[in-house]
């Protein structure tokens, strides 16, 4: 499994509408993608941050996820589009002890 650790700098008014947005454009749009497992959304409220961590099934499924997806989902954002501050990719290992 692969989590991709995307972080946003949101205003804390903008927050539930950035949330409920990315809720009806991004997740509701992974959903239909072979291998997107889930997806968490963290609010820092300190820093004003808003992390959300998404599970795929492997780094190969990740890669696969059209740009051309990528462009349209964003575009349905709108005003709500905010850069990503922040990008990472953890492969899940499993240890036994």
């Amino acid at each position: 499994m692969v989590i991709e650790w995307l972080k946003f700098k949101v205003p804390p008014e903008q927050w539930e509408l950035f949330i409920q947005k990315d809720e009806e454009v991004w997740t509701a749009g992974l959903k239909k993608f072979p291998g997107f497992l889930g997806k968490e959304v963290w609010v820092d409220v300190e820093n004003q941050e808003i992390v959300m961590a998404i599970r795929w099934e492997s780094q190969e499924k990740l890669a696969s996820f059209p740009e051309k997806t990528i462009r349209e989902l964003d575009k349905k954002m709108g005003v709500l589009k905010i850069p990503i501050l922040e990008s990472r990719c953890y492969q899940i290992r499993k240890f036994i002890l």
